[in-house]
């Protein structure tokens, strides 16, 4: 309460309530404006929507990758992680190698224009420990596809393309046909998940 004094006699500046409470809405308003996150980072994230990748261990190319949403599966992919069927293929625990450990990883992001060594769709997802302590990290669900989502030309890098089967492999990231990363992309819009579960 501010006080002003005359000559003669003293005021006393007294606020009502309501304005009080009008000018606490403008001034944090004020202070908040300008701070709202990009455009990917307000879609909503839900604990209702979530991605699952079950492995298949006679063809870990066969995997699948499934959008489950209010407990339902609402969409399924064919995917593959880790370098095929061999034992490094399939041991969690060797890095750029084998398929991703099991559990429980945070979805950190996703890019439509992605332009480095991954390019175009992808997912960021958070680093995991496997069952002898080595780090896996630097993963994500992705596909082969230039940074604006279309296919490279036989005379650009082959991992701007997708080949066939063979493409299904990775160092342990989970990729997916083009088409069918851009599906899921589709098909999440604005719901997007907040965790994977990796099982089998």
């Amino acid at each position: 309460m501010r006080t002003t004094r005359s000559h003669s006699h003293r005021t006393t500046s007294r606020r009502s309530p309501l304005t009080t409470l009008l000018l606490t809405a403008g001034l944090t308003a004020a202070l908040t404006a300008g701070t709202a996150p990009t455009s990917q980072a307000s879609q909503a994230a839900d604990d209702s929507v979530r991605l699952t990748f079950v492995k298949n261990h006679e063809h870990p190319d066969r995997s699948t990758l499934s959008l489950r949403v209010d407990g339902r599966t609402v969409a399924s992919y064919r995917a593959g992680s880790g370098l095929g069927a061999s034992a490094e293929g399939r041991d969690s625990c060797r890095t750029n190698k084998g398929w991703l450990p099991d559990g429980t990883y945070r979805i950190e992001g996703h890019e439509t224009h992605r332009d480095r060594v991954i390019k175009g769709f992808a997912i960021a997802l958070s680093d995991k420990k496997c069952s002898d302590g080595t780090l896996r990290s630097d993963l994500y669900i992705h596909s082969e596809m230039k940074a604006d989502g279309s296919q490279g030309t036989a005379k650009e890098p082959e991992s701007t393309r997708w080949d066939g089967d063979q493409d299904y492999r990775s160092f342990g990231c989970i990729k997916l046909h083009p088409d069918h990363i851009k599906a899921l992309f589709a098909k999440i819009g604005d719901r997007w998940p907040t965790t994977l579960e990796v099982s089998g």
